[in-house]
């Protein structure tokens, strides 16, 4: 009797523990539709996620109080949909495919960093600061991250034709609102860090070259 017991409580608990998250970070990318741009066919291969990040010893996603984590290969399949959705509208280039029977160039990429603590203030922890936080009009939050990630252009042989990063961090304080909820300030990281690559992309001569044969 005591071990079944222990098995409802064990179960009990953990379905308490699985139903008491908050909604899971959705990896959401907004890029300027610009198009098309080069005119080339490209073809996007995975998007890889650094070891660090895959391993556990670095934050990857959102880590904000009952968010619920997503399991890093999960993150990593979704930022690379996202990804190749948007590319493929944004005009950058005048095809964006998962495969072609020539493609113009390859494109691939990593993750090298993409997270963000979102969390109350230390001080907001001691009794009574709730109400002289308000009539001060004190922020009463914090959320910290970074977006950083690097794509690879290959010509269909393998060779490399460039390498571009992108990099966009934060580090704000604020009110809680439901306009700007928990991973948004880390999606806006993220479309900026993708703007910064395709200017990078824009700017190379090489593709262009590729491109105009």
């Amino acid at each position: 009797m005591r071990a079944t017991r222990g098995i409802r409580s064990t179960l009990v608990l953990a379905a308490l523990a699985a139903g008491c998250g908050g909604p899971a970070y959705q990896p959401d990318l907004t890029l300027t539709r610009s198009g098309p741009i080069i005119d080339a066919t490209v073809e996007m291969h995975d998007l890889y996620a650094a070891p660090a990040l895959m391993s556990g010893k670095k934050t990857f996603g959102l880590e904000a109080p009952d968010a619920k984590r997503v399991a890093p290969t999960e993150l990593a399949e979704q930022v690379e949909e996202e990804l190749f959705t948007e590319l493929a509208q944004a005009g950058l280039f005048s095809r964006v495919t998962r495969f072609d029977p020539q493609p113009d160039l390859i494109l691939s990429g990593r993750i090298n960093a993409l997270h963000e603590h979102n969390r109350p203030r230390l001080w907001t922890k001691i009794p009574g600061v709730g109400q002289v936080a308000g009539a001060l009009e004190m922020k009463t939050h914090v959320s910290s991250g970074e977006a950083d990630l690097t794509v690879y252009l290959l010509k269909p042989d393998g060779e490399v034709v460039g390498t571009y990063r992108g990099q966009s961090s934060f580090d704000e304080t604020f009110n809680p609102t439901k306009e700007v909820p928990p991973g948004a300030r880390l999606n806006r990281a993220l479309s900026e860090a993708v703007e910064q690559i395709q200017k990078k992309i824009l700017q190379d001569r090489t593709v262009r070259a590729i491109a105009s044969r």
